[in-house]
């Protein structure tokens, strides 16, 4: 008897049955957080508050926790033992600990018995409506819920002219199960092409202790201080829109910071090398002006769209790409800003 294996997902046989399982309970979450508008013709629209408990809340960041002992079973009795601290102030509690969603039950975290009692992300998102009421763009949510960001617009944009403008943004990132502490990243967006720029370190970080909502609480006040950083960036738009470059001096400057490899470099290594000047030389073309302002965000939305997604477009890819720019990890775009600067201050004109 031939046995058959299937690997179809669990919806691939029903897809009616996935969007109805799947968007109807997002679709009611947006109802129940929307204000009703009623409209001439007598139907209804909704409107979604730019708040971050009401975006979490949609996108079911906003839960609960439950937290489960970790143990293990026994091998000669079958009993669940669970290791519990043999003395000090913890002494009976359990050693290690599951944090759990409260809704569904899922694992956020695995963490010390030490890790201390939270209501998930309350605190946090009511924190960021106290400092900056209804700024909120978007709440990201990754895997279960144990990562989160949320997206916050900063005063108003910085026109350049001719259509580019400058949008400064915080982004906070938090999570259950230790991989991040709470930080608030200030970062600006071009418009015109979505570029991440001006990466200036986190304003606010704050590792989860048993003060970790007073301190947050406490230090928020300093995110003023990402305003400061806006202005940089401004600037630097400033300084480098005047300044002409030419295709000449642009393929100058791909060959000296991302130059071809050896010729007895392995295949792969010259693929990877064509394939971050390919993706810098196209950002480039689509450019509508020639001066070094146009040439470093070539480079960084080179590097951010493409060669830090991995040249795909998946959601996981663009996800890769997003957390990398919040990391901090562009190194050929600060290679790019290093690079354009050198030539501002020496005065330097590339004979093209």
């Amino acid at each position: 008897m031939r046995s058959i294996t299937d690997n179809t997902g669990k919806y691939e046989h029903n897809w009616i049955t996935r969007l109805v399982e799947e968007v109807q309970p997002r679709a009611e979450a947006v109802i129940e957080a929307a204000e009703v508008i009623p409209q001439e013709d007598g139907s209804v629209d909704f409107k979604v508050d730019g708040s971050v408990s009401t975006l979490a809340r949609i996108q079911n960041a906003d839960f609960d926790l439950e937290y489960v002992p970790s143990g293990y079973t026994h091998p000669v009795s079958g009993e669940l033992v669970v290791p519990t601290y043999e003395k000090g102030v913890y002494k009976g509690d359990p050693c290690d600990q599951y944090l759990l969603r409260a809704d569904t039950s899922q694992v956020v975290g695995n963490m010390s018995g030490r890790y201390p009692n939270r209501d998930g992300y309350k605190h946090v998102f009511a924190t960021l409506d106290e400092l900056f009421p209804e700024t909120c763009k978007s709440v990201s949510v990754y895997g279960n819920g144990e990562r989160v960001v949320v997206e916050q617009v900063l005063d108003e944009p910085f026109d350049l002219g001719g259509g580019d403008t400058i949008q400064p943004y915080i982004y906070t990132r938090m999570s259950l199960n230790g991989t991040w502490k709470t930080e608030i990243i200030p970062i600006s967006q071009r418009i015109s092409c979505e570029n991440m720029l001006g990466y200036g370190g986190q304003i606010i970080g704050v590792r989860a202790t048993k003060n970790h909502d007073k301190l947050l609480t406490m230090r928020s006040q300093v995110i003023e201080m990402s305003m400061a950083q806006g202005q940089t960036i401004q600037r630097m738009a400033q300084i480098l829109t005047d300044q002409e470059f030419t295709n000449g001096m642009f393929t100058e400057m791909v060959d000296r910071l991302l130059p071809y490899p050896d010729e007895d470099a392995h295949v792969r290594t010259q693929n990877a090398a064509m394939d971050k000047r390919s993706a810098v030389f196209g950002a480039w073309d689509k450019e509508n002006a020639s001066n070094m302002w146009a040439a470093f965000n070539a480079f960084q939305g080179g590097e951010q769209h493409r060669i830090n997604a991995n040249y795909k477009t998946t959601r996981e890819a663009q996800e890769r790409s997003f957390l990398k720019a919040l990391d901090g990890k562009t190194p050929i775009a600060d290679a790019a800003e290093r690079y354009l600067f050198d030539l501002v201050s020496v005065g330097a004109e590339e004979p093209f």
